[in-house]
């Protein structure tokens, strides 16, 4: 039989739980925890092998608590039961390594479902759970980078750079100062992400601003 601590302070959802769950054999609900205060103490006091809860009701308990629990009491299987619809914070709880996650709307069959999985660590995702999920892992996320267009002087100082003119040389070219010239040497570096001297020159060619030797 598997021990069960609920944590949810919504009456409605509380009760339905119970009933869920009042004319099964395999699983017993232990406790209530009235206030994330008495969580820790519920815990260490019935060693649930499922704790059941929602952290998206105000005052109560939180993603902080969440973490809390799956640090300091890894063996115990958390299922969450929400009806959060933010999937950045349902993303956040998922990454704290929650395996079982439905929502209030899922049916009884469901729920149970889920708590005999969790009660083996095992997975358990209901379908808006799951499509998440799959959003997740599968939408490519837009890349935030810098537009990587160089100044007409950027421009100037790649080239001399690629031809392999010294900083005092091109600042001597450009009639600069070596200074001037080694920040847009770093602006350079920071929009092209040029990572060795090598790639100057492949910038440059790839950006037609001189050719190969031979040509």
């Amino acid at each position: 039989m598997t021990d069960v601590l609920l944590a949810d302070n919504q009456p409605l959802t509380a009760a339905g739980i119970t009933h869920f769950l009042a004319d099964r054999d395999d699983v017993n609900i232990i406790g209530h925890v009235p206030d994330k205060d008495h969580l820790q103490g519920l815990l260490e006091k019935h060693s649930p092998g499922v704790l059941i809860v929602d952290y998206n009701t105000p005052g109560y308990l939180g993603i902080d608590d969440i973490r809390s629990v799956r640090d300091k009491f890894p063996e115990i299987h958390i299922l969450v039961v929400s009806s959060d619809n933010n999937k950045a914070s349902i993303m956040e709880v998922l990454q704290l390594g929650i395996k079982a996650y439905v929502t209030k709307e899922c049916s009884r069959e469901e729920v149970i479902l889920a708590i005999q999985s969790a009660s083996r660590g095992e997975k358990f995702f209901c379908h808006k759970i799951l499509d998440i999920i799959m959003e997740k892992h599968f939408t490519p996320e837009p890349e935030a980078f810098e537009p990587t267009v160089l100044t007409v002087r950027e421009t100037e100082v790649l080239k001399l750079i690629a031809s392999g003119y010294s900083t005092q040389k091109i600042a001597d070219e450009l009639h600069l100062s070596p200074h001037t010239i080694h920040t847009h040497r770093k602006s350079i570096i920071r929009k092209l992400s040029i990572k060795s001297p090598t790639e100057f020159v492949i910038y440059a060619m790839d950006l037609g601003i001189i050719k190969p030797k031979g040509l």
